[in-house]
């Protein structure tokens, strides 16, 4: 952090309605299902470039 910058944090308590809750967990469960899904495909382009380093080709990179 700069010099003379100060870090400030707040903390809140929510207390949502069960429709409230029912929204959060959906989005909840979105942003989960996202994750997951790009971590798959960034470790299935990992796994297919590995085996392609072990053809012996070039790297066209």
């Amino acid at each position: 952090m700069p010099e003379g910058w100060t870090a400030q944090a707040y903390r809140f308590a929510l207390d949502p309605t069960p429709t409230q809750l029912r929204g959060l967990a959906s989005h909840a469960g979105a942003a989960r299902f996202a994750h997951n899904h790009m971590l798959a495909l960034v470790k299935a382009t990992m796994d297919q470039r590995a085996a392609e380093r072990s053809y012996g080709f070039p790297s066209l990179s």
